[in-house]
């Protein structure tokens, strides 16, 4: 009786750590990737200026530019086509984030 209450628990402990780990927000850096898609404004100021972009793929993935790192750079280059490496995270909404260490422009804007 004794062996069963101890091998209940045990398994309720593994549960519960899998029940934790599956709710716990996906952020954690990944490796890093590289990203070919076309640069989009997503956010602006009071004055109509790009604050921020995001890279949109040809699989219709989208990817939320960190204003860290080259991130900054981006902000240029709106409507441009670029191949950006960086770290992905993903939060627990599921949006991807690139940390983005270098690029290259494949296609300015016109």
């Amino acid at each position: 009786m004794l062996m069963k209450k101890k091998s209940l628990l045990s398994v309720l402990c593994v549960l519960a750590v899998i029940s934790l780990v599956c709710a716990f927000p996906r952020i954690a850096a990944t490796e890093p990737m590289e990203v070919t898609g076309m640069v989009y404004a997503s956010e602006w100021d009071a004055n109509d200026k790009v604050i921020g972009v995001e890279i949109f793929t040809s699989d219709g993935d989208a990817f939320a530019v960190s204003n860290a790192g080259k991130g900054l750079e981006l902000l240029e280059l709106v409507d441009s086509v670029v191949t950006a490496t960086g770290t992905v995270t993903t939060d627990e909404s599921e949006r991807k984030t690139i940390r983005i260490s270098s690029y290259t422009v494949i296609e300015d804007s016109v």
